[in-house]
């Protein structure tokens, strides 16, 4: 990847799910790279705390993946979107969390009608004003979900709004600083 960046045929490389043990293990070749990707939402915020210290003192930016958590900031979840192989297996979806997960999404729901936006719009804007966020890459299955989410990167969240979404987000059990 070095390689390719020094010869000018990438202009950016990265890194995917790098905590800061395997950060502190490039030593000073973690200067080379530009950008690691991460699962990061309003109920997923594991790469804040020592990680992301590690990642702004070497200019490493964040690519957020997940921004809805699954989906499950986006809209209100149908039975048949449980079922999905990747919902079933992923904790957030588990009965104990998903419960709780739902608090946060009422709160997205809420903030989401007072602005007159789609719910999936606010939890995107959230993850994009967060500290060291360069993008996030949003997953859909249908070209419709693009439209509804690419308003998103122009959405201004007042700084009430973005406290109320902060301190749901804080209230999670699941939400955990994986340094």
């Amino acid at each position: 990847m070095v390689s390719l960046k020094k010869s000018g045929k990438a202009k950016t490389i990265g890194l995917s799910n790098f905590k800061a043990d395997d950060l502190e293990l490039l030593g000073n070749h973690i200067k080379e790279f530009n950008l690691n990707q991460i699962p990061y939402s309003l109920l997923d915020r594991g790469y804040e705390g020592k990680t992301l210290n590690l990642c702004k003192k070497n200019s490493l930016q964040y690519m957020a993946f997940s921004p809805t958590a699954q989906g499950l900031l986006a809209r209100p979840m149908k039975e048949k979107d449980l079922e999905m192989p990747t919902r079933k297996m992923h904790h957030l979806f588990k009965p104990a969390i998903y419960s709780k997960a739902k608090k946060v999404w009422e709160t997205v729901r809420i903030i989401a009608s007072e602005l007159g936006r789609n719910p999936i719009e606010v939890a995107i804007a959230w993850v994009l004003k967060q500290e060291n966020i360069f993008t996030a890459i949003v997953g859909s299955r249908h070209p419709e979900q693009v439209e509804e989410f690419a308003p998103a990167g122009n959405l201004q969240l007042s700084v009430e709004h973005l406290s109320r979404l902060t301190e749901a987000s804080n209230a999670f059990p699941a939400v955990k600083v994986r340094s």
